[in-house]
């Protein structure tokens, strides 16, 4: 079964569309050191929109308030509700890309550290 979905030339699209939207969202399948690094420089991008949106009086956006947001539980939110669902099922499809899905479960479980760690009053 699989090879005839994989070789028909009628889900090419779809598969380049499949592979466009996991590199949009492919930060926590990188090594845990530049996920994080990229993650940060997204939330303060998010943040800074935020800001403005509070400054000029508009409604914040849901992950661009930077007085709620958890950095760390963010980032598991969006491994576990939108990257971990569609790695899985490309992964299915293409077994080789198997060590992403790894990589992804990995850095969940660093993110949950992080969180932790965080949350240790001194």
């Amino acid at each position: 079964y699989k090879s005839d979905v994989l070789l028909n030339d009628d889900n090419r699209m779809l598969y380049i569309e499949l592979f466009m939207h996991l590199a949009d969202v492919s930060n926590p399948l990188k090594p845990f050191k530049i996920c994080q690094a990229w993650a940060m420089l997204v939330l303060d991008e998010f943040f800074a929109q935020g800001d403005e949106e509070k400054q000029r009086g508009i409604p914040v956006g849901m992950l661009n308030d930077r007085e709620k947001i958890n950095r760390p539980n963010s980032q598991i939110g969006f491994i576990e509700f939108l990257v971990s669902p569609l790695m899985i099922a490309t992964a299915s499809l293409f077994p080789a890309l198997q060590p992403l899905s790894q990589q992804l479960f990995s850095n969940a479980e660093r993110w949950k550290l992080v969180w932790v760690e965080g949350a240790q009053p001194e």
